[in-house]
């Protein structure tokens, strides 16, 4: 076979362009040998790779793949898990298996990994990883001090193209952090220092109005970029009026209302010794008046309750009626006779205050009651078996 090169070298260059080396490089039979793709299966695989995108994390530390693929898919939470491959150093390549997954992962965020910025974008599966470009990251940002004549949709959107590429504005958002400011997301260029104050030139003067980020990453105090900290800047050793930017660019968040502890009601009393007692009337009170329970007479409304077995400190000076009653009550609840005709209480009531219970069973262990009940069962069995077997001996004898 012939060499496709006239020319031909002792050494390459591994590193150098590809189409560089076929200039000099001799192919054999077997290297010419092509696989040809269809255009069919080519629109078959861009269908089947549609919900591509590219990542890469902002930083130049060393770090592990499977622990950014795991942190990654708890922070989404996509219906279904992407599936996650290194494309190189630095370098990943993310499939989501619908469009809502793809364009929670592609155009929400910022997402951050440890701190760090992960710059994610639409990857359509052609061009190399390696010379992939990444422009910028997605951020929510506020812009402060507004006045509320010129807080106009025309001038805050010449105001937010200052920050970065705008894509969404949000004149009167809920104030979720502190402060009266006006909400937009943009894509901020990782190359440049983040943006601080906008300037507003007016009537009346030139008013710069404060810029915050809300979950931005990382970033430099001192030179304003992304992907390190101020400490890792130049030689690190800074005095606090190099320091440019700081945490004051940070939004805060409102303090939220503690939420207060249900009101506990107090139980109602209970009138008259009836539990679950309630007024007649709808929204009426619970209290009853003397009048109302025919309490005219004021003797009456000084007679308190006692119990009908033990006499209260009123029994002393009972009038004749009301010992009567009092002994009458005692009749009722004490006239508990036994079966031999003896009365089950032999203390006397009119005289002693208490009352002697009875002495409580004695204590049968479980084992003894338990063999005690199988010894009553074995003998109501023999005394059925007895009186069935009866009559079956007497018919014995009489045949």
């Amino acid at each position: 076979m012939a060499p496709s090169s006239a020319s031909a070298s002792a050494s390459t260059d591994p590193d150098g362009n590809i189409d560089d080396m076929f200039s000099h490089l001799e192919l054999n039979e077997d290297e010419l040998d092509d696989v040809v793709i269809s255009a069919e299966d080519a629109t078959e695989y861009q269908e089947a790779a549609r919900w591509l995108a590219i990542g890469r994390v902002h930083t130049n530390r060393s770090f592990s793949a499977d622990a950014l693929f795991a942190k990654l898919k708890v922070v989404w939470n996509l219906s279904r898990d992407p599936i996650c491959r290194e494309a190189g150093e630095n370098l990943f390549i993310f499939q989501m298996h619908c469009l809502g997954d793809w364009k929670k992962v592609v155009h929400q965020g910022p997402w951050t990994f440890r701190g760090w910025g992960v710059l994610i974008e639409d990857y359509d599966g052609l061009s190399d990883p390696e010379s992939f470009e990444f422009g910028g990251i997605h951020v929510w940002a506020q812009i402060h001090g507004f006045s509320e004549l010129y807080l106009k949709q025309e001038v805050l959107d010449d105001l937010t193209r200052r920050v970065g590429k705008v894509r969404e504005v949000q004149m009167f958002p809920k104030l979720f952090f502190e402060g009266n400011y006006a909400r937009f997301q943009v894509r901020i260029d990782i190359t440049r220092p983040l943006m601080r104050f906008v300037s507003l030139t007016l009537p009346e003067g030139k008013r710069r109005l404060p810029v915050k980020y809300e979950k931005i990453p990382f970033f430099c105090k001192r030179c304003g970029l992304l992907g390190h900290d101020h400490e890792e800047c130049g030689d690190g050793v800074w005095t606090e009026q190099q320091l440019q930017y700081g945490t004051w660019m940070l939004v805060v968040r409102r303090a939220s209302q503690p939420t207060p502890a249900p009101r506990r009601l107090a139980p109602r009393p209970l009138h008259g010794g009836l539990v679950g007692r309630s007024s007649t009337t709808s929204g009426g009170s619970n209290k009853r008046s003397s009048d109302d329970a025919d309490l005219d007479d004021v003797d009456a409304l000084k007679e308190t309750a006692n119990s009908p077995i033990k006499p209260g400190a009123g029994a002393l000076h009972e009038t004749p009626d009301q010992d009567k009653n009092a002994k009458t009550r005692r009749q009722l609840n004490m006239n508990l006779e036994s079966t031999d005709g003896k009365s089950a209480m032999e203390t006397d009531l009119s005289t002693e205050g208490n009352l002697v219970p009875p002495p409580p069973l004695p204590y049968v262990k479980s084992k003894d009651r338990t063999k005690a009940r199988r010894t009553a069962n074995l003998e109501n069995d023999n005394d059925t078996l007895a009186t069935s077997v009866a009559p079956l001996e007497g018919d014995r004898r009489a045949q």
